[in-house]
């Protein structure tokens, strides 16, 4: 990973790229973005508080938190990177990922030995919002804790009532062993939660807000430039498949410029059927985003998110010489 040391460039965009790193193995294809019926239904305008809340907890780890992307392996020789091992036994990512060491995502399934099986409810909703583990360490920022202290206390909840659910697997992970320098330069991230954390409010652009916080997009979208507002992209993320620059999410930039809803909704939809075939020979992976987990969305949940980004305002331009 090049990456510049001193002022705002530095152990700030290391950090900022490890989400990104982990997804840059999502697929070695990109899917073709078919349209979708111009008449759409009203999006509801709050989340169904009566769901249960394993149901409510699949459908965040599956395809919101996107848990499956870092903690379980995959078959990234073929399209959209489906999953070779058990489902959330773990994975280690390194150099060819983008990682300055080697990091391992642990296994979280419910056994006892290896995985979460022993944790308390307390304990892994601290690891989630506030990143630290269950030994107090600070944990490696690829976990997205930054993001999810977000997380309502009822999401919360429900993610780990469905992981309890998550059929146990005798695996283990290598412990992530970070360099003194590094894991002493980490301590600041992990943050107390310092009260309830309360979900959106009955309004669509609030749910919309919510949701593109927790699913981590204004991190893997971030400006480079000095004071360049969020989402407003240029992060490079590098992969053993090339690098991607994170583009804009701000309205009046290139990528939804001209994307109507329906089309936003179609973009992230059409991977739901993609074919799960051999990648093409020499195929260069251009893709970070999770695309194949994203699929999952509700449909409902991509037109509150398209809704709040349309309230961006616009992105600032570079800096000169940045």
């Amino acid at each position: 990973m090049n990456v510049r040391s001193g002022g705002r460039v530095g152990l700030g965009v290391v950090l900022a790229l490890m989400v990104g790193a982990c997804r840059q193995k999502e697929a070695a294809t990109q899917a073709p973005v078919t349209p979708v019926a111009p008449v759409a239904p009203k999006p509801s305008a709050a989340v169904d508080v009566k769901v249960d809340p394993v149901a409510r907890g699949r459908y965040l780890a599956e395809s919101v938190l996107v848990c499956g992307a870092c903690h379980t392996e995959r078959d990234y020789s073929r399209v959209g990177g489906p999953v070779k091992g058990a489902p959330l036994a773990g994975d280690c990512f390194g150099e060819a990922h983008g990682m300055p060491v080697k990091v391992c995502a642990s296994n979280i399934t419910s056994d006892p030995e290896h995985g979460i099986g022993r944790w308390t409810d307390e304990e892994l909703i601290r690891a989630m919002r506030e990143g630290r583990g269950r030994d107090g360490r600070v944990l490696f920022p690829m976990m997205p804790y930054g993001d999810w202290k977000a997380l309502s206390d009822e999401d919360a909840r429900a993610v780990v009532a469905y992981l309890r659910q998550v059929p146990a697997v005798a695996r283990s992970t290598p412990r992530t062993q970070l360099p003194p320098e590094m894991a002493a330069e980490l301590q600041g991230l992990a943050v107390p939660v310092s009260g309830p954390v309360a979900g959106p409010k009955e309004d669509l652009v609030a749910r919309g807000q919510y949701l593109t916080t927790i699913g981590q997009c204004g991190t893997c979208h971030a400006g480079m430039a000095e004071g360049a507002k969020p989402f407003s992209g240029g992060i490079p993320i590098p992969g053993p498949f090339g690098q991607e620059t994170a583009p804009s999410l701000h309205p009046a930039d290139a990528l939804l410029r001209g994307m109507n809803e329906d089309a936003f909704v179609a973009r992230f939809k059409t991977w739901k059927d993609v074919p799960q075939v051999a990648s093409r020979q020499g195929q260069v992976n251009k893709l970070v985003m999770p695309w194949v987990f994203f699929a999952g969305f509700q449909e409902d949940d991509l037109r509150a998110m398209y809704r709040y980004l349309r309230t961006l305002p616009a992105a600032s331009p570079p800096s000169a010489g940045k």
